[in-house]
């Protein structure tokens, strides 16, 4: 007992006294000259790394110090740093009141070295910008239940979203305009799209936590790219930090849709998958066979409750006296996404009242299993304070594995009372991969006192890749209501595999020199050069069962045939390997522009000049075998003159009145210049789909007005209108020719939208409302189809199908769409909340052929949640819970249901809008840790 005594007190005396010492806290606030707090602002004690956040309050503190002198300095984005010494020998309380120093601030939007994530920061990048600009922060983002760029996105002003299968959000709908109209940046340089028909960028696909904060701009100025009508949206990246930043996170979830009380999730196993088709593995003309292809990757399994994983890591640091600059980050998603989904299409017309039946109805289910990463890496090199240069690569991909199971029931064929009749089954086993790769180069250099110039060197590379994509069809007999038999026969159904694959590279070069005449008057002189090449291959195979497969119920035990238990024969051993889409195509873009900036008397900012783009933009197709009578080689090349010009007027240091007007281009897409014709079964329409190398390019011209309130560093209040008169807008719309019905994009006349926005952020202490809301009023006039007596006169004569006009929105418009969140956040506590909601208005989800039977998409609200509580060590728990009112996406077109569709699943009463579409998603859930250092 002595003995162990002795230890004790032995153990004791190696302890350092100082152990014992009593420990010291500093708190106080961070606030501007009006007394507002500074959030984000950061107190450190010189030459170490502790120090403090300044809170949602403006308060800070720093725990744990011993008695002595100390030296603290205050920085925030925009202001004068300040420094406090003091000799602590007991609790205290020091707040510090920073100016606002214009001239860093200045120098912070034209270079965009020095804003940080914060929400501040993001206030005043828009009250500085010279152009009408939307900034989500870092800070905002981390905190969203958001888990990439899209749905972030869709909290943006004026931002709506399109949705896919699966219900994820893709692409965004920028103040009403389809999304062809908005382009994507990364880090100030634009991107091409893995899409395989379109240009713009499927934003599900970056990963939100790889993001410093997003940029949205919605008036152009002459040296930006001339390719957006509705916004171009800037996605920058992660920077390197001041100090050493190290931030890892895991969370788990699962969506409801996949629990035993939903649907099944299936999936099926890829592995054996061959990328390559018999046709890119052979000579061209070689005669594929039955041996070329497997079965073995289109088995199927089922489950319930999948688990969803999230995981991301970001470090960086400065080294050699902070002149370089390294940043790392990374992020992994797997996700489980799907749909319940009932869907009609539409049949016989009725040219009495102008109605459309109902054809048949088709009870889907959709499991996508997607797995997301994003890698990011930049190095900087300060070599003094005038001259550095930068090297950033990235690359994001995306796999998507895609079961869709389909009961099509053709009404003319099954008796909803009885419950007998023919059902068609399809499998349709999808997998498709997209990718992105990026890297550029970037120098910053101040030639001398009044001269600097910025370049960029930019390499890209988007690839989609949709290989053996099976579609496979069979015959249920149903006798009341019970399965009676199964049929696969060798003449209707035929099942079918293709594969698919385009690349688009871009080799980019961007110049501006900036030369300042005076202390309030510079010009800006630059241009840009760019290559783009796109491959595009398509091949498709037809099989058939080499007998006829049918077998009652009572033999097969209830089990549906699959794919891989079947002997089939090749229909078309060439397959279409001369198809149309099949085919390189280029685009060489060059421009230049001059630009100045004229500040007058610190009231008045204007900034003014002229873009001009030459395009050269063309095709040549590949083996077209039975397509020769096409012309091969398509082209078009012109010049437009694009002005542009932006004034401010600065009321005061919280207030701006902006007004702005500049002219716009959009290009065609490559896929929809190339003659290509696609028949109705391998279209997502009702109708077969042809390419228009006759497509011209569209031009608009867009006015803003915007005032802008900053009554904090952290608040705003935004109230602003816009206008957009849009001449040859590029809309699919249907063309009948002779006994040919067919959807086509082309130029159907001119378009205006016109709009107002509100956007305002006000915070209460621990509290916060963020809200914004969106008025947008488009107008089109496009051809449609109408059926009636060839004879109106005769009701015995012929019934024709007729081209008249008809006004409606643009696709994708909502009249009112509008976004409000409900902050929380308390930094004593580490908690922070945030209930959001976002309401879309009904909008024109698809364009169909008939005369006012457009596919409408009823309003809808979304509802998600996000928490976080934070510990002094750096640990941070999270919880990001969305669409919890479990929201269904309804489309439906202007007709009232009948007495007999009021039985269809997922209609109404009679006299209600018939249905067309019915999405039910789930809700999702993830839970996880982050710890940051």
């Amino acid at each position: 007992m002595m003995n162990s005594q002795l230890g004790i007190i032995f153990m004791m005396l190696l302890i350092p006294l100082n152990t014992f010492a009593e420990k010291y806290e500093v708190k106080g606030k961070v606030t501007d000259n009006n007394k507002e707090p500074l959030v984000g602002a950061t107190v450190v004690i010189s030459g170490t790394t502790e120090g403090s956040v300044v809170g949602f309050d403006g308060s800070y503190i720093i725990k744990g110090l011993e008695p002595g002198e100390y030296t603290f300095t205050v920085s925030y984005i925009g202001c004068k740093q300040e420094q406090h010494t003091i000799k602590l020998t007991n609790n205290e309380e020091i707040s510090f009141t920073l100016d606002e120093d214009d001239l860093l601030m200045g120098e912070i939007v034209v270079t965009a070295g020095g804003i940080k994530n914060t929400i501040s920061s993001a206030r005043a990048t828009e009250r500085m910008a010279p152009m009408v600009v939307n900034v989500v922060s870092g800070a905002a983002i981390e905190l969203s239940p958001d888990l990439n760029v899209a749905d972030v996105m869709q909290r943006i002003s004026g931002v709506s979203l399109e949705q896919s299968n699966a219900g994820v959000g893709s692409y965004a709908i920028v103040r009403g305009m389809p999304k062809r109209y908005s382009y994507t940046l990364v880090n100030g340089v634009k991107i091409p799209s893995p899409d395989n028909k379109n240009r713009y960028v499927p934003l599900d696909m970056f990963p939100s936590e790889l993001m410093d904060r997003i940029e949205v701009t919605k008036a152009l100025t002459p040296d930006m790219e001339g390719d957006a009508v509705g916004g171009a949206m800037n996605l920058v990246m992660k920077n390197a930090p001041d100090n050493f930043m190290f931030k890892v996170n895991a969370s788990v979830g699962m969506s409801t849709l996949f629990s035993k009380d939903g649907i099944p999730f299936r999936s099926y196993s890829q592995n054996n998958t061959d990328y390559n088709s018999p046709h890119s593995k052979h000579p061209a003309g070689y005669s594929a066979s039955i041996n070329d292809f497997t079965n073995n990757n289109h088995g199927q399994t089922q489950s319930y409750n999948p688990v969803d994983y999230n995981l991301g890591l970001s470090v960086g640091d400065r080294f050699f006296n902070n002149k370089l600059g390294l940043v790392i980050a990374g992020n992994v998603q797997s996700l489980h996404r799907g749909s319940e989904t009932d869907f009609f299409t539409l049949g016989a017309y009725n040219i009495e009242d102008n109605t459309v039946a109902v054809q048949t109805m088709q009870e889907r289910e959709y499991s996508s299993y997607l797995f997301r990463g994003g890698f990011h890496n930049k190095l900087d090199y300060q070599f003094n304070h005038n001259h550095s240069i930068s090297l950033y690569n990235a690359y994001i991909y995306e796999r998507e594995d895609q079961v869709r199971e389909n009961n099509r029931i053709l009404f003319t064929n099954y008796d909803f009372e009885s419950k007998t009749g023919e059902v068609v089954h399809r499998t349709r086993n999808r997998t498709t991969e997209q990718s992105i790769y990026n890297s550029t180069l970037q120098g910053n250099h101040q030639l001398t006192a009044r001269w600097k110039m910025d370049w960029s060197g930019v390499y890209s590379m988007a690839q989609r890749i949709r290989p053996d994509q099976l579609d496979f069809r069979r015959r249920i007999t149903h006798l009341g209501g019970n399965i009676l038999a199964y049929d696969i026969d060798r003449y209707e159904y035929l099942p079918t595999r293709q594969w698919e694959d385009n690349s688009d590279r871009d080799l980019s070069f961007y110049i501006n020199t900036q030369i300042d005449l005076s202390s309030q008057f510079n010009i800006k002189i630059g241009g840009m050069y760019r290559d783009k090449e796109r491959e595009n291959n398509f091949v498709q195979y037809n099989f058939k069962p080499d007998t006829e497969f049918y077998e009652s119920a009572i033999t097969r035990k209830d089990r549906d045939w699959r794919y891989d238990e079947i002997t089939w024969e090749l229909g078309n051993p060439r397959g279409s390997s001369s198809n149309p889409l099949n085919y390189d195509a280029s685009e060489k873009i060059s421009s230049a522009y001059t630009q100045f900036k004229w500040d007058i008397d610190k009231k008045i900012e204007l900034v003014g000049g002229v873009r001009a783009e030459h395009t050269i933009q063309g095709y040549e197709l590949r083996n077209l075998g039975d397509f020769s009578t096409l012309d091969p080689i398509g082209e078009q090349e012109y010049t437009d003159f694009l002005p542009s010009f932006h004034a401010k007027y600065i009321v005061n240091n919280k207030t701006n009145i902006r007004t702005s007007y500049f002219r716009s281009v959009i290009r065609p897409g490559f896929f929809e210049i190339v003659p290509y014709n696609i028949g109705s079964a391998y279209s997502d329409s009702e109708f077969d789909e042809r390419g228009n190398p006759d497509l011209k390019r569209t031009l608009a011209n867009n006015i803003d007005l915007r005032f802008e309130f900053f009554p904090s560093p952290q608040d705003n209040l935004f109230i602003g209108a816009f206008y957009k008169d849009i001449n040859d807008p590029i809309e699919e719309g249907i063309v009948v020719d002779g006994n040919s019905t067919y959807l086509q994009p082309g130029n159907y006349g001119n378009a205006t939208n016109y709009g107002l926005e509100f956007d305002m952020t006000k915070f209460f202490r621990q509290f916060g409302v963020k809200a914004n809301y969106t008025f947008t009023e488009s107008s089109i006039t496009t051809d449609k189809v109408i059926y009636e007596r060839e004879d109106v006169n005769d009701n015995s004569s012929d019934i024709v199908a007729r081209e008249v006009e008809q006004t409606r929105p643009l696709q994708g418009q909502s009249r009112h769409i509008g976004n409000i969140s409900l902050l929380y956040r308390n930094p004593d506590r580490g908690l922070e909340f945030q209930l959001a909601n976002v309401f879309t208005g009904k909008r024109i989800a698809q364009i169909t052929a008939y005369y006012e039977k457009d596919y409408w998409q009823e309003s809808m609200w979304q509802l998600d949640f996000s928490a976080e509580k934070t510990f002094d060590f750096g640990l941070v728990v999270f919880l990001k819970a969305r669409n919890l009112l479990d929201t269904e996406r309804v489309w439906y077109i202007n007709q009232g249901i009948t007495e007999t569709q009021v039985d269809y699943e997922s209609q109404g009463n009679v006299g209600d809008n018939l249905v067309v579409r019915n999405d039910r998603y789930g809700r999702n859930f993830l839970i996880g840790l982050k710890y940051k250092f």
